[in-house]
């Protein structure tokens, strides 16, 4: 399902050619997996720092690579607060960072054993919270690479051909994290993941290409940041942020339409399209039906929504409406999934 609703927004996002508008929408989409009802207030710690023995490699690691020594003890505070903020800006959980509690693991991608329970008991206890989330390893690799190419350019209302040198950097961050229930002493979930960030800056020289980077620093804060909220997202339901396409084409009454959406005024753009749903010639009732199913989104009838995609293909013969059920189809089956993260 996740390759055909991919495929379907590719292929919307590419109608523009069609006499299309765009359209922005809020989902909240579910997580990845459905955490125990009772779980609602979370507290995560960062266990990801090196214990006694582990320091040493650790420091020889920082030397190796150039990077600083202390830059994955901080962008790993930065994942911790990434997976807070993703949480506390969802519906589902509240989240605090817990800090002044000193707890180790290897400082490696090596996992640590788990914790005891009298611990996890005792922590959840004195922060008043249902679970409690570990980040129990923290590792980062960057790759840098260096381009260039001749391009053509404007310089004195001339075309002259230049080299344009390019810099890429690429950012790994590879964080494993724990999520322990107390209540019933189980671990409800714990699992490793690699979220990629990718930075690229050009130049008339490989100098400047280079220092118009930030800092690896900052980047692997950044990094750390993001992989934080991509966690978030991967066990709780998120808002995200989506662009649909509409038909603002097909006669002259689509253009009066299209200013309505524009102008948020849905109710009088439906009127007109609901009329063209039937109009002899397809080619117009098959858009309409099609920037039907969009206000049925919009207004959150998924059900109503896969009705008239379905009916824009299948009656009318327009192809990217086939494209558009299997997006909504797609959403109905996370909407089932989502409810029950909600319960």
């Amino acid at each position: 399902m996740r390759k055909i609703y991919g495929l379907s927004v590719a292929v919307m996002m590419l109608l523009a050619s069609c006499g299309t508008a765009t359209q922005q929408m809020q989902i909240l989409k579910p997580g990845m997996i459905t955490l125990p009802s009772d779980i609602k207030r979370v507290g995560v710690v960062n266990r990801s720092l090196p214990g006694e023995g582990h320091g040493f490699g650790n420091f020889l690691e920082g030397l190796v690579s150039g990077e600083s020594i202390a830059a994955d003890r901080e962008a790993s505070g930065k994942c911790i607060r990434g997976l807070a903020a993703g949480l506390n800006e969802g519906p589902r959980l509240n989240a605090v960072v817990i800090e002044g509690v000193d707890l180790r693991g290897t400082g490696t991608r090596q996992w640590p054993v788990s914790l005891p329970w009298e611990q996890v008991n005792d922590i959840c206890s004195r922060f008043n919270v249902d679970a409690l989330i570990a980040l129990e390893t923290f590792d980062s690799d960057m790759a840098l690479r260096e381009t260039s190419a001749d391009v053509q350019k404007v310089i004195n209302k001339e075309k002259v051909v230049v080299r344009e040198y390019y810099a890429e950097l690429l950012m790994n961050v590879r964080s494993g994290w724990t999520i322990y229930q107390p209540a019933l002493q189980e671990i409800v979930d714990q699992d490793a993941f690699t979220d990629e960030m990718r930075w690229e800056e050009s130049g008339d020289s490989p100098q400047k290409a280079l220092g118009s980077l930030p800092s690896k620093r900052e980047l692997l804060n950044e990094s750390g940041f993001f992989s934080g909220t991509q966690y978030a997202a991967r066990i709780s339901p998120t808002w995200v942020n989506e662009t649909r396409t509409y038909y603002r084409k097909a006669n002259d009454e689509f253009k009066i339409a299209a200013k309505f959406v524009k102008q948020q005024k849905w109710t009088d753009a439906i009127g007109i399209w609901k009329r063209y749903t039937v109009d002899a010639d397809p080619k117009v009732a098959g858009r309409a039906c099609y920037n039907m199913a969009l206000a049925s989104e919009m207004d959150g009838n998924l059900v109503i929504a896969l009705e008239w995609a379905n009916r824009s293909w299948q009656s009318f013969g327009l192809k990217q409406g086939e494209f558009y059920a299997q997006l909504i189809e797609h959403r109905i089956f996370e909407q089932k999934k989502l409810e029950k993260q909600m319960e």
